[in-house]
């Protein structure tokens, strides 16, 4: 999860930008067992807005592989992500609440549950194939247990 971690001496440059590889490491660590391949490129972008205030976006695009809600078979489904939160440096150490923290100045700042909130909220809460993609094995069982 080192990957996820802006560190102190980033964090005070005026910006910054680098390339992340999201991968199912994430997922595991915040235990969404539901992902089976996870596979995203996202553009993170820090710009300094004052001296103790900094917005962080990304943006990217990839896939998750899920399971199908009607068929139980696997479904990728592409998506992208994006999302910005202002990090602020102050005194007091506050924690993430999904669009901004604080930090004590020198800490380091964990991107982790940004970058996955980001990607889940592009997924849909309903998660089929199309009708005509869905495995007819598991249709067939479907539809008489619901007739």
């Amino acid at each position: 999860m080192k990957r996820y971690i802006i560190d102190a001496q980033t964090l005070q440059q005026q910006s910054f930008e680098f390339d992340l590889e999201v991968g199912m490491e994430l997922f595991e660590a915040m235990e969404m067992t539901e992902m089976s391949a996870v596979d995203y490129r996202l553009r993170v972008v820090g710009t300094r807005l004052s001296s103790n205030k900094l917005e962080v976006a990304v943006e990217g695009s990839g896939s998750v592989v899920v399971q199908c809600d009607r068929c139980l078979d696997d479904l990728k489904l592409e998506a992208e992500a994006s999302g910005a939160m202002v990090v602020y440096f102050g005194d007091e150490e506050k924690s993430f609440d999904g669009e901004e923290v604080t930090l004590m100045r020198g800490d380091e700042l964990s991107i982790a549950q940004f970058v996955y909130d980001s990607i889940m909220l592009d997924l849909p809460i309903v998660r089929m194939h199309e009708p005509e993609d869905c495995n007819p094995d598991m249709l067939a069982r479907i539809s008489g247990v619901t007739e």
